[in-house]
């Protein structure tokens, strides 16, 4: 029998942010899970994320919440399942938890199950953590979302949500993206800052040096045209979406 367990508000709450953060970076040097992908509720394009996935491997997965309907439906093995479940077919949660490791949390809580399946991916101090399901018709969710990355940024893990037609990371470095490699025909970066210090080198428009400040559009719909592009932010955080129509 897997191991599950339940937390109430007052001891989900008892964790702080900054004690989660101490916690993931605890014996950095000891990688259990090298990478980690995540699934969540939101919106999945089934054929598309089969295809996907056919191509990567995955040391640990967590199923957030509803996300579990769409790791049964995409045939994905699951390691970790956590959230409220007020979502999740009864009988198909019953049928995980046999085998399966199951946090169980209050419905009404501090912490979203995305942020909480973040959380919990970090602890296991991956190099790389890929999201499914964090976008989709639900914008609140959406944006926060990627704004939850920013923990994974401060741990040092590269973190990317994926969909259909987008990836979606943050940076505060500097970053080599080959042509053949980008996952659409555009890149674009929103500050999440207040302001960025930026150099784009290899794009149809380059920039150096440029102070992008927060309500500026002027860095959508970029385009690679080297064979490599090169992004240095000197200072600040940008959240890069790689994108296609």
């Amino acid at each position: 029998m897997a191991k599950s367990e339940i937390y109430n508000n007052e001891s989900l709450h008892k964790a702080e942010r900054k004690e989660m953060i101490r916690e993931c970076r605890k014996d950095k040097m000891k990688i259990m899970a090298e990478k980690i992908l995540i699934i969540t509720g939101g919106t999945v394009d089934y054929e598309w994320a089969k295809d996907w996935l056919s191509g990567k491997t995955y040391d640990y997965c967590i199923a957030a919440d509803s996300g579990l309907v769409h790791a049964d439906k995409l045939g994905i093995r699951v390691d970790y399942i956590l959230g409220d479940y007020d979502s999740v077919n009864e009988r198909l949660l019953d049928t995980y938890k046999k085998d399966t490791q199951t946090v169980t949390y209050p419905p009404e809580k501090n912490y979203t199950d995305t942020h909480l399946a973040v959380i919990t991916a970090l602890k296991h101090h991956p190099a790389a953590i890929d999201i499914l399901g964090a976008t989709g018709t639900r914008y609140d969710h959406a944006l926060t979302n990627i704004f939850i990355m920013k923990q994974a940024l401060e741990a040092g893990t590269e973190c990317c949500i994926y969909d259909k037609y987008n990836k979606i990371y943050l940076l505060n470095g500097n970053k080599t993206i080959k042509k053949a490699d980008q996952y659409g025909k555009y890149i674009s970066f929103v500050p999440m800052t207040e302001e960025v210090v930026l150099t784009l080198k290899g794009l149809k428009y380059p920039l150096n040096g440029y102070i992008l400040r927060q309500g500026l559009s002027i860095c959508q719909s970029n385009e690679i045209k080297e064979e490599t592009a090169e992004i240095l932010i000197e200072k600040g955080i940008v959240a890069a979406i790689e994108s296609r129509d």
